[in-house]
């Protein structure tokens, strides 16, 4: 190829290149231009239940979680947070705690779920200071108060101090665990009577 016919051949092949590429001054281009879509942060999930509506422990339930309810059932009632997995873990972090619940840490057992470990079932719903027995039994509670409610509770540290099982009046499947230290109620829970997690 001469040079001269290089040239030539750049030059035609630049012209058609910039005919391509470019709208003429006064032309409207027919490409409809994208339209630019805001982005929304995604809401935060809230509860379905206000763990201030949740306030009687027993005698099979807190509210609408019941003892015997699997993962998923307990899950949809939208009173827990942190449930994952379908398997049981007595009390490990996958099995949730209630909505609400303010733990001080992983061992606090404010509002922590049991779920066997061979049935996959809730066995044990430890209560959070808005939940009480029927008998007026929270957290909290003085010593004196649960021996009115509980004249059987007897402490398994001698008789004022630590666990003692207290039968559930209207549930011959379940007890509460009530645990005193220095004249109050540290721990409460209801939890069925034959289980593996306790």
């Amino acid at each position: 190829m001469t040079p001269s016919r290089a040239v030539a051949t750049l030059a035609v092949f630049a012209i058609v290149l910039s005919g391509c590429a470019a709208t003429p001054p006064g032309a409207h281009s027919s490409a409809v231009p994208n339209p630019v879509t805001p982005t929304v942060p995604a809401p935060t999930p809230t509860p379905s239940v206000d763990p201030a509506t949740i306030t009687n422990l027993g005698p099979d339930s807190a509210g609408p979680i019941e003892l015997g309810m699997t993962k998923d059932e307990v899950a949809a009632t939208g009173a827990v947070t942190g449930i994952s997995g379908t398997e049981g873990t007595c009390g490990q972090p996958s099995d949730g705690r209630l909505v609400g619940a303010l733990p001080a840490d992983d061992s606090d057992l404010v509002g922590q779920l049991f779920f066997s470990t061979s049935t996959g079932k809730l066995v044990i719903i430890a209560a959070t200071p808005t939940l009480a027995t029927p008998e007026g039994i929270h957290l909290g509670s003085r010593l004196v108060d649960v021996k009115k409610a509980y004249p059987s509770w007897k402490g398994d540290e001698g008789g004022d101090q630590g666990a003692g099982l207290v039968k559930v009046d209207g549930n011959n499947q379940a007890v509460y665990r009530v645990y005193v230290d220095a004249g109050q109620v540290l721990e409460l829970s209801l939890q069925q009577r034959r289980q593996d997690c306790s």
